[in-house]
């Protein structure tokens, strides 16, 4: 979710610098606005029985649409660890190579991507997940994996990347999937296409399924069906079957939906922007597994358009019922815990089994001269007890993730800088 704030002048980029000395001095004081930021208050519990995620069928009626695409000789299905061997790849750097704010205390560390990506503003990173989620060992055929949400301006196009942090000092190669949802044409019958009206944002590694928060919808996408597709001729720019091939917009590999859950299903079928805060439909902006792994939680983004009003997010967790599928449940899914949270401008939520930690505004105002979206902050926070502010964060720090086989705390930020690059990839040990 951007969420850059319009009206104030950006300052200068900082010097490149990897991490700051030390935390910074960060204490509760009048929001940008000028009024009283709501920091004090709790990460207060909420009656979650109203909560809910319906598939509405989804499941079987995608899943029968894949099988049918994949018997298309068009279609060439491909593993996981074909895809992070080919040549067709990116290289991210190591260490981390734009300023981040993050404390020296909490070891901060990452990766940064390459030049293209780094400086687009065709694709925004968004989620952040990887073996640490995928596996309970921490590890996904051997290796250390990160996977990262980007949406296209407008929501056109979403896509994933699946990155090898295994020994980042070599360099950390890389490899972008484009998702597409399977769909009945015209002529009856099965072909794919980009996935509809989505922003890509939270992302999530449960097994062999990757779960894209969505606003209203929450899309499901399994890593058992990758298909490698044609990047050059007339239809690279195409998404679907041709006479020629399948294609993915140029993108070398294509991941297919195979369900779907809404907190809501409207009749027009696209994505919701979340700015609410009341009722029992909740946005699904960002989502984490937490480390029992019978349970992973979401969170909304909210801005309130009165300066005045508490903020009052909620944070919500959800049963991972279904283990011979990977999927939540089979029907609807019914919550199980759920938060109000006091931090403006909610981003990311992830949970080490006792504490929370948010991604989200700063309490008091940014300095004289700063860039207002770099004073973002990661906060821990107790089940009814105001949350603290750990660190701050890099600039427009967006969805976290927590492993807890290593105690770290992933995190990714969306900033645009189509000169020099402001997006890293970054982890942190909450609890050193």
């Amino acid at each position: 979710m951007r969420w850059i704030r319009t009206g104030v002048a950006i300052a200068a980029l900082l010097a490149a610098t990897t991490t700051a000395a030390a935390g910074p001095t960060v204490t509760p004081a009048a929001h940008a606005d000028g009024v009283l930021h709501p920091q004090a208050a709790a990460f207060a519990h909420l009656d979650p029985s109203g909560f809910t995620l319906d598939p509405a069928g989804t499941a079987a009626n995608y899943q029968g649409l894949v099988a049918q695409l994949e018997s298309d000789p068009r279609i060439h299905r491909t593993s996981l660890d074909d895809v992070l061997s080919s040549g067709v790849v990116r290289t991210g750097s190591w260490p981390l190579c734009h300023p981040t704010h993050l404390a020296s205390t909490y070891s901060p560390s990452g990766f940064c991507w390459d030049h293209d990506d780094d400086t687009t503003d065709q694709w925004v990173p968004q989620g952040i997940t990887g073996s640490g989620d995928a596996s309970a060992t921490g590890y996904v055929d051997g290796k250390r994996l990160l996977a990262a949400s980007w949406h296209a301006p407008s929501d056109a196009f979403a896509r994933v990347s699946i990155a090898d942090y295994t020994k980042p000092s070599a360099g950390v190669p890389y490899h972008h999937l484009l998702l597409v949802e399977p769909y009945r044409n015209a002529s009856g019958g099965a072909d794919f296409r980009s996935v509809q009206n989505v922003h890509a944002d939270g992302l999530m590694w449960y097994g062999n399924r990757l779960f894209l928060a969505t606003g209203t919808r929450l899309q499901v996408f399994s890593l058992d069906h990758i298909w490698q597709t044609i990047t050059s001729g007339g239809n690279a720019g195409n998404v679907g079957l041709y006479a020629d091939g399948a294609h993915a917009r140029w993108h070398a590999w294509a991941l297919p939906m195979i369900a779907e859950y809404r907190t809501v299903w409207g009749a027009d079928g696209g994505w919701v922007s979340c700015n609410s805060a009341t009722g029992s439909k909740p946005c699904l902006n960002s989502i984490s597994l937490a480390p029992d792994r019978a349970s992973f939680i979401t969170a909304e983004y909210y801005a309130p358009t009165d300066g005045s009003s508490p903020a009052g997010a909620r944070v919500i967790r959800w049963p991972l019922a279904d283990s011979s599928t990977g999927l939540p449940e089979t029907g609807i899914v019914h919550a199980t815990e759920a938060y109000s949270s006091p931090i403006w401008h909610l981003q990311g939520a992830a949970t080490d089994g006792t504490a929370f930690y948010l991604t989200g505004d700063c309490p008091g105002t940014p300095p004289s001269g700063t860039d207002p979206n770099d004073w973002i902050c990661i906060h821990k926070a107790l089940p009814d007890q105001s949350p603290h502010v750990l660190t701050q964060g890099p600039p427009l720090t967006q969805n976290l993730s927590y492993w807890p086989q290593t105690g770290e705390l992933w995190g990714i930020n969306e900033r645009i800088d189509t000169t020099t690059g402001a997006r890293v990839v970054f982890k942190i040990i909450p609890n050193p």
